[in-house]
Parts: structure tokens; C-alpha cells; sequence
């Protein structure tokens, strides 16, 4: 029996370090002696399902499938939502694919031990400027012709709307349209989601295909 592993993440509403990700990623699969992977959530790809369905495709029959939620302090959130895009992914692929969920880093004996040594190591100043709160280039609004929000929430997401998401900005390139992917936008089962503003048209399972012809592409 081989065991995977999932690092899954939540990336901030700035974005996250995927360098950093894939460095705990070899750093976990060295350790551990078996592979290792990362998936999201929300917000970025490849997202939970679609690291199942790489898995899905190569696991034998007794391949076990462990999901560690990465979040300090625990989240909540992540994990509920994590075991949810597991048991949808289960439903619309009929796979009977084994996945297990850690429990969260927090839960790791000695955990505070390392948090402890971090803290009372070497340490860095912090000499930068504050110069970047008072650039004037964040005092520049857009005011695009059009702003087109895509939800890239946990069950859009699942439902595709990295595809969405980056259709939508292929398309925006020689236009003047905003595209900005939002956090859960509510109707989640009517996902991918976009709101195509200032019209304020809401536009319900935006595959790839649709995102194009929505902006004419």
C-alpha cells in the first residue's frame, strides 16, 4: 500500500508563496519516503480535486490518501471544507479512492517547542521603509469600462473555476476589463460564479468556453 500526501492550503486574499509550498512539499516527501503534493482549497490550483483526480489515475487498489490541512493556528474552515470537496469529489468521480484527514500542525506534539525556538533564535530587524504605505501608486483607481468578479471560493473552485478564472483573464488582455477573483460570493452550488459589473449581471456555471464568449473572446 502506498500513501499519498496532500498539503492543503488556503492562499491569503494577497496570494501565496509557492515556492515556499513546494519546499515544505519535497521537504515532507524526503522525510516521509513517499510522495508528496499541495492543493488548495480556494483561490489557486491545483485545487483539491483536481490533485485527487492525478492520484486517482495512478493509485492501486489499497493506496490510502492523507489530507494534512496547513494552518497555524488550526483552521477550522479548511478542514470541514477540505473533507467536503473530498466527499464531492468521491460522489461526482465514483472512485472508491481511500483519503484520510491529519489532524492539524497544531496538534503535533512539541509544536510550541519549535514556535518557542523560532522565537528566542536568531533573529532579523526589521529595517524597511515605510515608504510603500505612502506610494502614490496605490492612490491610482481603475476605472475599467467593465469589472468582472469570478468566485474563487472552496465549491467554485472544485466546480472549476480556475478554468473560469483564467479564460476570463485571457480574454480581458486587449480589452478594458477588469477581472478579480473574490472570496464565496453565496449561491455556491450555482458555481463557477461571475458578476459582470457595472451591469451587475450574475452569471451561474461559467465553464471556460462560456468565459470567452461572455467577453467576446
Amino acid at each position: 500500500m502506498e500513501r499519498h500526501i496532500v498539503l492543503v492550503a488556503r492562499p491569503t486574499p494577497s496570494g501565496v508563496d509557492e515556492r515556499s509550498l513546494a519546499a515544505l512539499a519535497a521537504g515532507v516527501a524526503e522525510r516521509a519516503g513517499r510522495p508528496a503534493r499541495v492543493a488548495y482549497l480556494d483561490q489557486a490550483d491545483p485545487s483539491v480535486a483536481a490533485v485527487l483526480d492525478e492520484i486517482a489515475a495512478i493509485a492501486g487498489p489499497r493506496d490510502e490518501v492523507v489530507l494534512v490541512p496547513l494552518a497555524l493556528p488550526a483552521d477550522a474552515y479548511l478542514r470541514n471544507w477540505a473533507a467536503r470537496a473530498v466527499a464531492h469529489w468521491h460522489e461526482s468521480r465514483g472512485a472508491d479512492l481511500h483519503v484520510v484527514l491529519s489532524p492539524p500542525p497544531t496538534a503535533a506534539p512539541g509544536m510550541a517547542d519549535v514556535l518557542a525556538g523560532l522565537a528566542l533564535g536568531e533573529s532579523t530587524p526589521v529595517a524597511v521603509s515605510p515608504a510603500a504605505f505612502r506610494s502614490p501608486a496605490w492612490s491610482v483607481r481603475e476605472d475599467p469600462a467593465r469589472h468582472v468578479l469570478v468566485c474563487r471560493g472552496p465549491r467554485c473552485t472544485v466546480y472549476g473555476a480556475g478554468d473560469t478564472h483564467r479564460a476570463l483573464a485571457a480574454a480581458a488582455r486587449d480589452q478594458d476589463v477588469l477581472v478579480t477573483p473574490v472570496g464565496c460570493l453565496g449561491p455556491c452550488n450555482l458555481g463557477p460564479l461571475v458578476v459582470d459589473n457595472p451591469a451587475g449581471e450574475w452569471h451561474e456555471s461559467v465553464d471556460a468556453e462560456r468565459a470567452r464568449a461572455l467577453l467576446g473572446s
